[in-house]
């Protein structure tokens, strides 16, 4: 099930695709019914609000018509400066490209949440993307830096610890603007804004990367989010309000499905998926 949400005005909504991947709206939240949130996270069914401009942060979820139930607030200043949060099951790892420290947690069933690790600063690398990766016995981590290409994988333990797997050169990966982790078919999606090339990979059991598929320029839509729904990607462009849906087989080669109009979405600042209700 999908969350919208503008950060311009505070409106939300929330749908879902369905088996052919079309969309179907569910709800519709007025200006200002949530509050002012840099990230929005899904974590195991339920969605944390998070403001890196107050540290201050919230829980809720959707129910299965797509309604919105509050759980918890969280005051100012109780959660560290992060630019990364990132779930995986019900872990979260949290990340701050600024002094490359982290931080591990969980929340529980009533959107509580529970501290696990700190890391220091300088412990990880210097990473503009963070996703999760979807381990089968721990949870699994990918990071990527644009600026170098270079690369790594790592899982946390139960108890919310690091284990570093791999580490990628420089240049080992392409250009991209955008990297998803579809947990369906286990598969990554990248994509360049800048030339609209893709391409398509996977993490083995042990950490390391096998590529897949590669997609030439201009091949995909101009889009501004990416965003994974078990077996499905969703693509949306926040300056026209156009979105297309399609999936990614278990070979990696990608699949079109629909192609939605421009203006039927609203103008969209953050989109995420909780695991209710998705097809």
């Amino acid at each position: 099930m999908f969350f919208f949400y503008s950060q311009d005005t505070g409106a939300a909504g929330s749908g879902k695709l369905d088996g052919s991947g079309d969309y179907v709206n569910l709800k519709d939240f007025p200006a200002g019914q949530f509050g002012e949130w840099t990230h929005i996270v899904p974590s195991d069914g339920q969605l944390f609000f998070y403001s890196q401009d107050t540290r201050a942060a919230g829980s809720g979820k959707l129910d299965s018509s797509g309604d919105y139930v509050h759980l918890k607030d969280f005051p100012a200043g109780q959660f560290g400066d992060w630019t990364h949060i990132v779930p995986d099951g019900v872990l979260v790892f949290f990340y701050s490209k600024g002094t490359r420290a982290a931080g591990s947690g969980k929340f529980d069933g009533s959107g509580d949440y529970v501290h696990l690790k700190d890391f220091p600063a300088g412990q990880f690398g210097d990473w503009t993307h963070v996703l999760s990766a979807g381990g089968d016995l721990f949870a699994r981590f990918f990071f990527y830096s644009k600026g170098t290409r270079a690369a790594g994988s790592g899982e946390l333990d139960d108890g919310g610890d690091y284990v570093n797997l791999k580490d990628f050169p420089a240049g080992q990966f392409g250009d991209w603007t955008h990297i998803v982790f579809d947990e369906g078919p286990s598969r990554f999606f990248f994509y360049s804004k800048g030339t609209r090339a893709a391409g398509s990979g996977k993490l083995d059991s042990s950490g390391d990367y096998v590529h897949l598929k590669d997609f030439p320029a201009g091949q995909f839509g101009d889009w501004t989010h990416i965003v994974p729904a078990r077996r499905k990607l969703f693509f949306y462009n926040k300056d026209t309000r156009t979105a297309a849906s399609g999936t990614l087989d278990d070979s990696g080669e990608y699949v079109h499905l629909k192609d939605f109009p421009a203006g039927q979405f609203g103008d969209w600042t953050h989109i995420g998926v909780t695991q209710e209700g998705t097809p």
